[in-house]
């Protein structure tokens, strides 16, 4: 400062002392250095050259060209310029000017190897058309220089990006040694470790980065998502909010700890991530927008608000306010679709679609159709965001709109496996049996390419249950979804866990047995199972429950939060948190009571929490997993003779596996004069009345075709069934007629709340089961109520439950049939001859309060002899058996 203060009008040391406030990073010092030395010396082209290098550095790059260019017409064989001005165009897009300018520093010195690298960088950046030139470029400047790291870097790049992995990681390697504190070089070794599934030394790379970069909101980001892809969640949630620390307008990383979160079950954080996601895109959009002056035209015009107004709604709503205002506010705040550019609208609807996933994970249907909404809006090419959509709409039972959802979806790709397996089950869903037959070829068909090539089917097992499928198909997708969670456990890279030592129980000591359900609230779980936690005996048995969803603040879960020994909600826990505490509790027992049904964690029996694990009572069928080795039905549900259908070792009750709670919660059922009358739903007093208040994805065309062949012989009948879901009314109707029956003989009412719907059940005279798959819950609904059913039991585990009812009430023979034909004939018997009916439903209502059927203590007592028999067996130490206790 001494010297340029005494010799103010020096050019050279002007030069000289911008030369040092460049370095010094003092950008607006250097450009008044350089003003100077130009006013003294305007020919001086290096002084040109430096102003416009801090330019550069302060964005400003369009007055940085004016001057690189000035320097070059006053120098033109100056090179440096050449190469920066080059950097500039690419920052202005401008890459076939950036081209041309590393090619006339080139024609000038053929050997600056910086410049051949950078030129390959470009190269490389135009995807397949520039690889090969690029390839030239990055070994010409090896040529020169062999020790030249950024080329062995750039080398390693154009492999990756062509797939060869092996190849890249050799030159990254050789980059890292040439320059050990080189974070370009480790960042591409990272990602290609990360190809090769070497992911402990892609983390330590990505860590590497972080070190040298401490300040690189990017780095941090890609060692998080290393982290997270092998299932270190904690860490991975950490380092993602270290990266938005340093970078807060990280869109990306909001989106990915999102994901971690979420897999973290920590569902409200992550609706705020993806929320922040979706709001910082759409700011950057309005930003490009306004310095762009056709586009600020243009959201002028479409009355675009700042966006501070809605982040602040979207994030009041994540926080627990109306999430469906905080969605309308940020869709009220985007920019028309036109303003957005394809990728930035393509990295939009990533974010809606994960905010729509969780939204309807949670059961918050209708939020997560505005997502959706908002996707097919931005993409509306997008065959998945179609998909999504319905899937959305069928689970707000908008089963209109997602059948229009799913034929577009299809339209777009014919050949998406997911979504026109849900179009099939979307159609079933609403007795639509146009082309059924044709339709379930074809999903049986994709189903077992899937199978053959080792893929997860486009059929879940719940949905699988209720199709005519054999019983090997239906158990070869279970397997496969077994697997899909045992894969998802291993991702989580956790020690095995400790158990209860392998000894007999002594004096005193309780057998310990911890049920894990998504479903304790409003659910036919609970209503079936609500007594049952509290009802075992304390003195011999120690009972935890783990509610994997939160309280609904219903009866049922009060209750049971109340009556179960030890409850706990961990429905905001991770699936290794949560087996750690069962394994924690000790548990000798634990009992699935979810299977492959909505809102089950699978994975965290895949853990094994405990040495012996049942799947009871949430999904009637065969699991197919190895970590679910039992599953506890009876001998009327699983025969020897069907065995086959099962992976599972059977646990086998003395009566009907199916529990219920009738007797204790529903004693006003006993009281006939308080019961409802049929007028008051629109039913005959004078008609013989068939019903079936099964949902409609249960019916299929064969039973029906028998329904109304019983209605055309017992013509003084009428058929009641249940809007279940309300969109199937007018096909069953529909299919009514073309069998010559009078569509108005089906009577539809709505769903009841549980109390008054088991009341109401016994104004039928006569239940007609749906034999693919029965009614269940249904079933004890009926017969609790004094209604005699009609049930045709068939192979699977799914069709055969309501004979195992009929059976436990005493009654079975009267109420079982063999065969289609017998099933229409018993019905048409029962409609036909009053005297039969009315001893028949005599009898039921005598043997209610005496039936093994309702009789839940005994039968919690007979389940704990089950749990007694399996530690017994477990004991044994030769692996799980199947046994019946009696």
């Amino acid at each position: 400062m001494q010297v340029a203060a005494a010799m103010p009008n020096r050019a050279d040391v002007l030069l000289l002392m911008g030369a040092i406030c460049y370095q010094l990073k003092d950008y607006q010092q250097c450009i008044s250095y350089n003003d100077r030395c130009i006013l003294i010396d305007p020919n001086l082209a290096e002084a040109h050259a430096n102003l416009a290098n801090a330019l550069q550095q302060l964005g400003n790059i369009d007055m940085a060209i004016v001057y690189y260019q000035s320097a070059l017409r006053l120098k033109p064989y100056f090179t440096d310029a050449y190469n920066n001005m080059a950097s500039a165009l690419v920052q202005k897009g401008l890459i076939p000017e950036a081209m041309d300018c590393y090619m006339q520093a080139l024609r000038v010195n053929p050997h600056l190897v910086d410049v051949h690298n950078n030129l390959g960088d470009l190269w490389r950046a135009q995807g397949v058309a520039g690889r090969q030139a690029a390839q030239q470029c990055y070994l010409e400047a090896l040529r020169l220089d062999v020790f030249y790291a950024p080329a062995w870097r750039g080398l390693g790049d154009l492999l990756r990006e062509s797939g060869e992995f092996v190849q890249a990681l050799s030159c990254y390697q050789e980059a890292v040694r040439l320059r050990p504190c080189y974070a370009d070089a480790f960042t591409g070794m990272g990602v290609v470790l990360k190809e090769l599934k070497r992911r402990p030394e892609a983390e330590a790379c990505f860590e590497a980065v972080v070190r040298l970069r401490p300040n690189c909101a990017l780095a941090h980001g890609n060692l998080a998502g290393m982290l997270y892809e092998q299932g270190k969640l904690d860490a991975a949630i950490v380092m993602y909010q270290k990266a938005l620390a340093i970078e807060p307008a990280f869109p990306e990383a909001y989106n990915n700890l999102g994901n971690a979160l979420r897999e973290a079950g920590r569902y409200d954080e992550a609706i705020a991530c993806y929320s922040a996601c979706i709001q910082l895109q759409y700011s950057k959009a309005v930003q490009q927008a306004q310095l762009q002056p056709d586009l600020a035209a243009a959201a002028a015009v479409a009355g675009i608000p700042g966006v501070s107004a809605a982040a602040a709604s979207v994030a009041a709503a994540a926080a627990g306010g109306g999430l469906m205002g905080g969605l309308a506010a940020m869709a009220a705040s985007r920019p028309p679709q036109q303003l957005l550019p394809p990728a930035v609208a393509q990295r939009v609807s990533v974010a809606y679609n994960n905010l729509g996933g969780i939204l309807k994970m949670t059961g918050q249907a209708v939020a997560a159709i505005a997502c959706y909404e908002q996707v097919v809006l931005l993409q509306p090419d997008s065959p998945e965001g179609h998909a999504n959509l319905a899937s959305a709409c069928k689970d707000a039972a908008r089963h209109d709109v997602a059948i229009q959802s799913y034929r577009r979806a299809l339209a777009l790709r014919p050949d998406f496996p997911e979504a026109f397996a849900n179009f099939v089950h979307s159609l079933q869903c609403v007795c639509d049996w146009s082309d059924r037959p044709a339709l379930f070829a074809r999903l049986e068909q994709e189903i077992r390419r899937d199978l053959a090539a080792g893929r997860l089917p486009s059929v879940q097992p719940f949905h699988a249950m209720a199709y005519p499928f054999t019983a090997d198909l239906a158990l070869a997708i279970s397997v496969k979804y077994a697997e899909h969670c045992s894969l998802a456990a291993v991702r989580l890279n956790l020690p095995k866990l400790p158990h209860p030592p392998a000894v007999k129980l002594q004096p005193g000591e309780r057998l310990r047995v911890g049920y894990v359900s998504s479903d304790f609230g409003n659910h036919p779980l609970s209503h079936l199972m609500g007594s049952v936690f509290g009802l075992h005996d304390r003195s011999r048995v120690e009972v935890f429950c783990y509610g994997l969803s939160p309280s609904d603040g219903s009866e049922w879960r009060c209750r049971i939060e109340a009556e179960a020994e030890h409850f706990m909600d961990v429905s905001s826990w991770s699936v290794a948190d949560i087996a750690h505490r069962m394994s924690q509790d000790g548990l000798h027992i634990g009992v699935n009571l979810n299977g492959y049904t909505k809102g089950a964690r699978n994975e965290i029996f895949a853990l094994w929490p405990a040495p012996v694990q049942t799947s009871y009572m949430g999904f009637p069928a065969t699991t197919g997993a190895p970590f679910l080795p039992y599953l506890i039905t009876d001998k009327v549900v699983a025969p020897p003779q069907l065995h086959h259908c099962y992976s599972e070792k059977l646990a086998l009750m003395p009566n009907c596996y199916f529990v219920n709670d009738y007797k204790r919660c529903h004693r006003d059922v006993l009281n006939k004069a308080a019961l409802p009358r049929r007028g008051e739903f629109g039913l005959p007093d004078d008609k013989i009345i068939f019903s079936c208040s099964n949902q409609l994805y249960k019916y299929d065309p064969d039973t029906f075709k028998t329904w109304c062949n019983i209605l055309k012989r017992v013509p003084d009948s009428v058929l009641w069934l249940l809007r279940f879901p309300p969109y199937g009314e007018q096909n069953i109707r529909m299919q009514a007629a073309a069998h010559g029956v009078d569509p108005n003989r089906i009577i539809f009412t709505d769903v009841a709340h549980k109390d008054l719907h088991i009341r109401r059940s016994g104004l039928a005279d006569v239940f007609l089961d749906t034999p693919l798959c029965n009614a269940h819950t249904t079933g004890c609904d009926v017969l609790w109520g004094g209604c005699p059913m009609v049930t045709l039991p068939m192979e699977r585990m799914a069709s055969r439950v309501a004979a195992s009812l009929a059976y436990a009430s005493g009654l079975g023979p009267e109420m079982v049939v063999n065969s289609q034909q017998e099933y229409e004939d018993r019905a048409v018997l029962l409609g036909t001859n009053r005297i039969l009916r009315e001893q028949l439903r005599a009898r039921l209502e005598a043997v209610r309060l005496a039936c093994p059927l309702f009789d839940t203590e005994g039968w919690v007592r007979d389940l704990e002899k089950v749990y007694f028999r399996m530690w017994d067996i477990h004991l044994e130490g030769k692996g799980p058996r199947s046994f019946e206790v009696r």
